[in-house]
């Protein structure tokens, strides 16, 4: 064969030649030096970082018949026999391939006859972690106590698939992901043997996309030589590999910011018809937004972003027009795209789409933005008032309702929820339930005087309710511990459990409080939920013969000035019969 592949030409023939393992280099150099060699050795690490090329130079260093320094000296009979193949005592086995029980033993079976010609047989197994279970077991008596003369280099790239046994048995060396530094080193000093140019541009490109992996930057690189040109420049390698530059990351995510829809779109079509992988510019968007929140976040952006410096300067300046949540939220939303890619068939309608929900803020809210939250609540309660038809006159003129409690004792905001149910109330339960101070009367005297439901009901003083409710024992449920005893009996203990030693209140007719001791955040989590919720009611309701509602109180609602039972039980009924004249289904649930 005329033409070798520039990685194994350039596979490191010494210790010296390895690129960023001296962890690995100086101890291994130091057991051939002393003698110390063991019967197994580990080699784990990611792709292309050297674990088989250092097995090979291991395997000819403590066979060399005059190492230097540890290193073998490639010249003497044993270290050529080995370059060549032509002396078979080091033995490569791809377990990816012969990874049966047979293959295991007829190792097993070989592994007692003595090296032909050199002092060790070396065994190197790669990918060790595809042995079936069974040839584990096989390999397990032979590093038991293997012949005197052999010596095991297991390598693996997922070394957490090898069972105990194999492990405690073997010195392990983790092998590290090589640095874009020494990465585009190496690929400078091969170029020049090429006599090719390649810019430092092209150098630093070829580097991160090697991912660590020396052996796929030296690929990449062979892959640019073999285009013809001498001098290979950033853009060669761009159409070479086919990635997307920086100036289109930079210009698609101002577009994001602007919101230029149009622009978007078009961008994603120049993109497919350069014949772009979808998928591939996911992840590389993804990365670049990471690097706008290193821009926001760390001070030593060159440290860890590893670009030109024009490409840091754009990317500093659109980090300053972002905030830290869009940024998150962007990641967010383009991770769970390349998580549904691989299963969709038309990956460029879910990029559009996900880009353009980006454009329209319709991103999913946290759980935790309750002002998100509330903001949707109203946003379809005010749908659903619209939906129910124009009410009568006098409903549009009547006063604006005082701010109301919801039924864990918040004020509502004014657009809220409840007051979208009060619009379409009649005017007289509007009046009814939110009786004003000594002042001109908005609504015309003679629709006051023609309503004999306000007068009926009239609202007393605040003095007189906190007279009726000074007493605390007064409201406490007397039967609360039958409850909890009856709830035991059908054994539902979980709720019982956290039942135990609470205490229950009545709140109003309809509503009953349930207090906790301590901090209950876990006991009110679990008894609020849907379901317990649900039993609760339905058997306080049987217990008292009507229906009930539970809710969760602290120490401070037992005060009757802080309790306005009255005001919410009335605006509760009358917004459920609101709701049933209006046809209107609607659910009231109290967290």
């Amino acid at each position: 064969m005329s033409y070798i592949a520039l990685y194994r030409k350039w596979r490191p023939l010494v210790f010296e030649d390895v690129v960023e393992q001296q962890h690995v280099v100086k101890t291994l150099r130091q057991s051939v030096t002393t003698g110390r060699i063991a019967n197994t050795y580990l080699f784990c690490g990611t792709r292309g970082t050297g674990k088989t090329s250092m097995a090979k130079i291991f395997s000819r260093a403590i066979n060399c018949l005059s190492p230097n320094n540890g290193d073998p000296c490639n010249e003497c009979e044993i270290c050529k026999g080995l370059l060549n193949e032509s002396i078979l005592d080091v033995i490569e086995i791809d377990a990816a391939s012969n990874n049966s029980v047979d293959n295991v033993r007829q190792i097993r079976d070989e592994v007692i006859y003595a090296p032909s010609k050199a002092k060790w047989k070396v065994y190197i197994i790669d990918e060790v972690h595809m042995l079936s279970t069974g040839a584990f077991n096989a390999l397990l008596k032979t590093l038991e106590e293997p012949p005197s003369h052999t010596v095991f280099i297991l390598a693996t790239t997922d070394p957490q698939k090898l069972p105990a046994t194999i492990l405690s048995r073997c010195q392990r060396f983790d092998f590290r992901r090589i640095s874009i530094e020494s990465i585009s080193e190496r690929l400078n000093a091969i170029a020049k043997d090429c006599n090719v140019n390649v810019s430092e541009d092209a150098l630093l490109l070829i580097a991160r996309l090697a991912d660590g992996a020396l052996r796929d930057a030296i690929s990449i690189l062979d892959q640019c030589i073999s285009i013809g040109n001498i001098d290979i420049g950033y853009e060669d390698v761009i159409n070479l590999v086919g990635i997307v530059n920086d100036s289109f990351m930079f210009d698609l995510a101002g577009f994001i910011k602007a919101k230029d829809i149009n622009k978007i779109l078009t961008s994603i079509d120049d993109l497919i018809q350069a014949g772009k992988d979808v998928p591939h510019f996911v992840s590389d968007l993804i990365l670049y937004y990471r690097n706008l929140l290193i821009c926001k976040l760390s001070g030593n952006v060159s440290d860890i972003i590893q670009t030109s410096a024009d490409v840091l300067v754009n990317m500093k300046e659109l980090a300053a027009t972002l905030s830290n949540d869009e940024i998150y939220n962007i990641i967010t939303e383009l991770s769970l795209l390349h998580d549904n890619l691989k299963w969709v068939t038309l990956p460029r309608t879910a990029l559009e789409v996900a880009l353009i929900k980006l454009c329209e803020n319709t991103v999913s809210l946290n759980s935790d933005d309750v002002n998100g939250r509330l903001n949707v609540l109203e946003d379809r309660m005010s749908k659903l008032g619209n939906a129910a038809g124009t009410m009568p006159a006098e409903a549009k003129t009547a006063p604006k309702p005082e701010p109301q409690t919801t039924s864990h004792g918040n004020s509502l905001p004014e657009n809220s929820s409840q007051e979208a149910v009060a619009e379409n109330l009649p005017q007289e339960s509007i009046t009814e339930n939110h009786p004003q101070e000594p002042s001109p009367r908005t609504v015309p005297e003679q629709k006051v005087e023609a309503n004999p439901i306000e007068e009926d009901n009239s609202v007393p003083e605040p003095a007189q309710k906190s007279e009726t409710k000074t007493d605390k024992d007064e409201k406490e449920l007397s039967c609360w511990s039958e409850i909890s005893d009856e709830i035991k009996s059908f054994g539902r203990m979980a709720i019982y459990s956290n039942l135990y030693n609470s205490k229950a209140y009545e709140l109003s007719d309809k509503i009953i409080g349930i207090s906790f001791k301590g901090n209950s955040h876990i006991n009110e989590k679990i008894i609020f939920s849907a379901d317990n919720k649900k039993y609760i009611e339905e058997i306080i309701s049987k217990k008292l013969g009507k229906e009930i509602l539970i809710k969760c109180i602290k120490k401070e609602e037992f005060i009757p000035e802080n309790i306005n039972e009255t005001e919410e039980t009335d605006f509760l009924d009358k917004a459920t019969e609101a709701a049933k004249k209006l046809n209107i289904k609607i659910n009231i649930i109290d967290e």
